[in-house]
């Protein structure tokens, strides 16, 4: 008789632990079941949907960190070693700023902000008597014609123009020629524009004058040529060649020493002048600029 109660209460706790079984695991299996045959109508399934969970997804963090990482990493690399997008180029006339200018032009797509063609613009036969630069031609003609520096009243104002334009915003300036005194440096700064970087260009006296006296200008195309180093390619483009009124030996000369009276005091204003010789040729001269770039955006060229 004991057994036989011992036998019995032993399938009473073998069917007490299989309902038990049942509860726990049975609507675990019909919802793997129900997962892995998926209709002709619903979406593939994952097969990382298919595995346990185990107390939840567990993000993949290290993958996250290590995207997130790099590219913060690449963010940083292209700002420090970005093309400088506010210029400033200074050198005497003839000094080759004006090419080497339109080289980072074009390749970079900076706005080329030339204050010689600015005045030369303003009084051109082109320019619209109603415009704001009406009242000074007169004065910006006499100047130039006589190689003297343009009032800074008028400079500036044409310049602080141009530089607030959403173009030059969105796409960075190169000032050719501009500031050439240290009021016009001061009005720059007092307007809360300041250069990445300043570029000067260093040329002898001797060779400005042949290099301006020789050049001449089609007025068809723009393009500048010089009767010993570049000459035209015909006669025709030879005979409607003009040369600029302030290309003589006389209007150089007096350029070339208001240049040097306030060359110093504009450089005194800034911090990251990089001096270039720019006695070389065109590519030269290139090449040395490119490099100097390069080394003072990595910090390697200490500014003047």
């Amino acid at each position: 008789m004991p057994g036989t109660e011992r036998l019995r209460r032993s399938k009473q706790w073998r069917h007490l632990l299989l309902a038990v079984i049942l509860i726990v695991f049975y609507p675990t299996c019909v919802s793997s079941s129900t997962r892995s045959t998926p209709t002709t109508t619903s979406r593939p399934i994952d097969q990382t949907q298919q595995r346990p969970k185990l107390w939840g997804v567990i993000p993949k963090i290290e993958t996250s960190f290590k995207i997130d990482f790099g590219t913060n990493r690449r963010s940083n690399a292209a700002v420090s070693t970005a093309f400088p997008k506010r210029m400033i180029v200074m050198g005497g006339p003839a000094s080759g700023k004006g090419t080497q200018c339109q080289d980072i032009v074009a390749k970079h797509g900076l706005v080329h902000l030339s204050t010689g063609d600015m005045l030369r613009q303003a009084v051109s036969s082109k320019s619209s008597v109603d415009s704001e630069t009406a009242p000074y031609i007169s004065t910006i003609k006499k100047c130039m014609e006589q190689g003297k520096l343009i009032p800074d009243e008028i400079i500036v104002r044409l310049v602080l123009d141009r530089l607030r334009d959403s173009e030059c915003q969105e796409r960075g300036w190169i000032l050719n020629g501009f500031p050439r005194t240290s009021n016009q440096a001061r009005a720059l700064q007092n307007a809360g524009i300041a250069p990445d970087v300043f570029l000067f260009l260093d040329v002898p006296d001797e060779v400005a004058i042949k290099r301006a006296c020789g050049r001449r200008t089609d007025p068809l195309t723009g393009k500048v040529y010089h009767l010993d180093w570049n000459p035209p390619p015909n006669d025709e483009i030879q005979e409607r060649l003009v040369q600029r009124s302030d290309d003589t030996v006389e209007s150089m000369k007096q350029r070339l020493r208001q240049f040097r009276e306030n060359a110093n005091a504009v450089k005194c204003c800034y911090n990251n002048v990089v001096e270039i010789d720019g006695l070389g040729t065109p590519q030269d001269v290139r090449n040395e600029i490119n490099s100097s770039l390069k080394r003072f955006s990595r910090g390697k060229v200490s500014p003047l």
